[in-house]
């Protein structure tokens, strides 16, 4: 069986209770509308998006892209484990694997993400509210490419309609550097 997946990114820590309900939240919808999940597969955001996922009832997965090739640093939440031992550019991966890529707050790392969602075209979900970089972008773009449109989410209910219409749409992502004329 196949399943879409979606992407989701942010705060590699948790300090507080509302990102952890709100991650927890997502993850569950993603499951929900039959998507599997996909992250950096370690702490924070990535494991409690994890936690929600796998309290669905759906047989989606989450995989865990992980930076180092241990693949004993996943957390328990994560079906399959891909130990990349590409550091920060397993990014590149997390991002280009889904069909949207979802944000609760995030710090440089989550950044980066955004930047590389953005060049591969893929619909970037902000949940607004859950801090940093979620809720520190305010444009419609990125940048002036208008390559991949950032949503700003303000609910669960928003982001199931907005997850649900995005998975319908054919994806017009490539390489990084499609959106460049030369």
């Amino acid at each position: 069986m196949s399943f879409p997946q979606v992407a989701v990114i942010g705060n590699a820590r948790i300090k507080l209770s509302i990102l952890q309900h709100m991650a927890e939240s997502v993850g569950l919808i993603i499951n929900e509308l039959g998507f599997h999940l996909v992250c950096g597969g370690l702490g924070g955001v990535m494991e409690a998006s994890c936690i929600g996922h796998k309290s669905g009832d759906m047989p989606c997965q989450t995989i865990g892209i992980l930076p180092s090739i241990k693949a004993d640093t996943a957390n328990e939440f994560i079906d399959i484990v891909i130990p990349s031992g590409l550091d920060v550019g397993r990014n590149q991966l997390v991002v280009a694997s889904g069909f949207a890529v979802v944000v609760l707050g995030g710090g440089a790392g989550t950044l980066s993400e955004v930047a590389l969602a953005s060049q591969f075209n893929k619909p970037i979900l902000l949940m607004k509210g859950s801090g940093g970089w979620a809720d520190k972008l305010t444009d419609e773009y990125l940048d002036q490419r208008c390559n991949s449109r950032l949503y700003h989410i303000h609910s669960l209910d928003e982001l199931r309609k907005t997850l649900k219409s995005l998975s319908t749409i054919v994806p017009n992502s490539g390489c990084i550097n499609s959106g460049h004329n030369r």
